[in-house]
């Protein structure tokens, strides 16, 4: 058995990589992205962190097992519009299902700043798929699944021929009520292989078989979108790996919180949207469970964004529809929300206003932020902070890239200070503010804004930048304590490493509650029967499968539902009164005591059947405290300006490495490690806990 388990996050602006070796120990390495052929990037951060085990990047993937990969191959092709021209084939009139959406389409997904500029205000522009490319075919079912109208075949080929003339390059396959029936679907892909070998062609039926028309119809046009572009990437990435000796299993992290195979993955490539942001989730998760923590905010400040996700009562809360570049999606996502908040976040003022504004646009790896030095001209987060004494221009990265304050400062001084007629520290204290200010915001959104009290919540900070500014946004949100992991600054590869193998099969079948149809225990039945299947191609064992089982559920009259756990009990029990329980409880538990409608009845819209393989079992001891004192670890002190104390002040800077768990440090004050900076308010105090973790009490 080959010992080593690699897992790469590849960023924006870093690739950062932990390696898991015998008896647990572990390694990291970070790597600058390589946008245009992010499969570099990764192999040269897997080689970094081989430099830690004294072996060369061939030598350490030859003898590892799994690699575990988080991308944003996917996400950015849909933020950029660089997926497949696709054509859409549906029932002939609903052509513009797609086109109309739902009437919060417009501001999905916006910052209030966009919302409040109504003139900008619009659906999904340029759309993903024209109207001139959405093609109405003959056919019906009904709810039931009964056929109304027959499949008109010559139908299916002539759209599927007018579409490639159009210099289509992928077909979605979108049918009414197919999830329900599929024989349409499944007839029309037959068809339009058979006549166009080698064309992809998803159908919503095998990738998103739920309630919902319009998202449905977005979720597989989505999926074709980036389907040939993500398959491409995992081939190469897998090409590349070989090159370098791997020959293990190479996983992706999916946005559902798990690992999943290449060849699921290239299948279903909308489950891999979000897969970073997935991993820190998980990485979390697992912290959270080694320090006793089950209700977690979690947050990651990255070279680009700034991404929130919450743990309640030790499980990682689920979108009912992510949102992505405007189109909700019908797939199941750990819910992260992001905003362009992060170190490469660049600073601007607003024409007509005057006014200072950060972000979302970031300077990512290329040419990033002005001090990087390479090509970089607008002043970003990293040189506010870089100006501010928070950041060691000798120590970035370790010392392996000098910070060029003296080009920060220039840049600062021409595009802010001097049009806003103020001084360069002033200028740079000022977008530090404004990106606290946003970070805090979207915390505040997430927990207060969602009926949760921060109150009740820990925070774990990580990324590389997040120790930079937990300081501020955590002491203005409310929560106890802020959290920075020992691993932070590469949490989400971490993350991705400990994750666990899940897949996800999903059915919407809408009936009343409770009831003894037997169709419950049935669909459930053929749900676990694909998970089991889909486990097996992947190698694993059946007795190491762990399933899990869930009911969508509302009140009769509702738009929205919640998803329930359910117990195989009670399936096969036909328990049916004790599921319409637990989701009165669970209601009241979101919405407050005394919201539950139960005289209106119950309706159950979507099964659901998870399957897990857990990953590997890492709880390292935790290490004896050694006392308070950190004078041990004080590299020396400098100048850091902090608004608190409207000015710099002298600031005494440790080097993480040699505090000791129990060291207590009192701010204003700096932890530097070789991938992150922590910076430490005056009037907070920091302490290292048993398992290196720092610890930031708040109240």
């Amino acid at each position: 058995m080959k010992p080593y388990i690699v897992a790469v996050d590849s960023g924006g602006t870093f690739s950062d990589c932990v390696v898991i070796g015998e008896r647990g120990r572990t390694v990291r390495g970070k790597a600058l992205s390589t946008p245009k052929d992010p499969s570099l990037g990764v192999v040269e951060a897997a080689g970094n962190a081989a430099a830690a085990l004294n072996m060369t990047g061939r030598e350490l993937l030859s003898r590892a097992s799994v690699f575990g990969h988080g991308t944003t191959i996917s996400t950015n092709a849909i933020l950029t519009r660089q997926g497949a021209k696709v054509g859409l084939i549906t029932t002939k009139g609903h052509e513009d299902a797609l086109a109309i959406g739902r009437v919060h389409q417009k501001v999905a997904g916006l910052t209030e700043d966009e919302i409040i500029n109504v003139a900008m205000l619009e659906k999904a522009n340029p759309p993903i798929v024209p109207r001139s490319l959405t093609i109405g075919v003959t056919e019906r079912m009904d709810r039931n699944g009964r056929v109304v109208v027959s499949l008109d075949t010559a139908g299916v080929r002539q759209a599927a021929k007018y579409l490639l003339d159009e210099g289509v390059e992928a077909l979605a396959v979108c049918f009414l009520w197919s999830f329900i029936n599929p024989d349409h679907e499944r007839a029309a892909k037959n068809i339009i292989s058979d006549a166009f070998p080698g064309l992809p062609v998803t159908i919503s039926s095998e990738l998103s078989p739920v309630l919902k028309e319009y998202e449905r119809t977005a979720t597989t046009v989505m999926n074709a979108y980036i389907g040939q572009l993500t398959e491409k990437y995992l081939l190469k990435l897998n090409a590349r790996l070989a090159e370098n000796g791997f020959d293990g299993s190479l996983n992706v992290m999916s946005c559902a919180g798990g690992l999943m195979s290449v060849a699921e993955t290239v299948q279903k490539p909308v489950f891999a949207i979000g897969s970073g942001p997935a991993g820190g989730a998980m990485g979390a998760l697992a912290l959270g469970e080694a320090l006793g923590y089950k209700n977690i905010v979690t947050s990651d400040v990255g070279g680009t964004s700034f991404d929130v996700g919450l743990i309640v009562n030790g499980e990682p809360v689920l979108a009912g529809a992510p949102v992505i570049s405007k189109y909700h999606l019908l797939v199941p996502m750990v819910d992260v929300v992001s905003i362009g908040a992060g170190g490469g976040s660049i600073a601007w003022i607003e024409k007509g206003t005057g006014m200072l504004k950060v972000g979302p646009q970031s300077a990512g790896s290329e040419p990033g932020p002005v001090c990087y030095d390479r090509g970089g001209v607008e002043p970003a987060v990293t040189d506010a902070d870089l100006v501010l004494g928070r950041l060691d221009p000798d120590y970035f990265w370790g010392g392996r890239m000098r910070l060029n304050k003296e080009r920060a400062l220039a840049a600062m001084e021409e595009k802010i200070a001097r049009p806003l007629k103020m001084g360069v520290v002033e200028a740079a204290a000022g977008i530090v503010e404004i990106v606290d200010a946003h970070m805090a915001d979207l915390v505040r959104k997430m927990t207060i804004g969602r009926g949760y009290d921060p109150r009740n919540f820990i925070l774990f900070s990580f990324g590389g930048a997040g120790p930079g500014h937990f300081g501020a946004y955590a002491r203005d949100v409310g929560v106890p304590l802020a959290i920075v992991p020992e691993k932070a600054a590469v949490f989400s590869a971490y993350g991705i490493a400990i994750s666990d193998t899940v897949y996800i099969e999903d059915l919407s079948e809408p009936m009343t509650m409770p009831s003894q149809n037997p169709r419950i225990a049935e669909i459930f039945e053929a749900l676990e029967e694909k998970v089991v299947e889909k486990f097996k191609g992947h190698g694993a064992e059946s007795r190491k499968i762990s399933l899990r089982y869930f009911l969508e559920m509302r009140y009769k009259g509702q738009v929205h539902a919640l998803y329930c756990p359910v117990e195989k009990k009670e399936i096969l029990g036909r328990d049916t009164n004790a599921m319409v329980r637990t989701f009165d409880s669970i209601y009241e538990k979101k919405y407050g005591k005394g919201t539950a409608f139960k005289e209106a009845g119950v309706e159950a819209t979507t099964f659901r059947v998870m399957g897990v393989v857990k990953g590997p079992e890492l709880a390292p001891p935790p290490v004896e405290l050694a006392g308070p004192d950190p004078s041990a670890a004080l590299k020396g002190k400098r100048p850091v300006y902090f608004k608190e104390s409207r000015g710099f002040v002298l600031s005494e800077v440790y080097e993480y490495d040699r505090l000791k768990t129990g060291n207590v440090v009192d701010g204003p004050a700096i932890v530097e490690a070789p991938d992150t900076t922590a910076v430490i308010h005056p009037g907070q105090q920091m302490t290292v806990d048993r398992h290196r973790n720092l610890v930031l009490k708040l109240r």
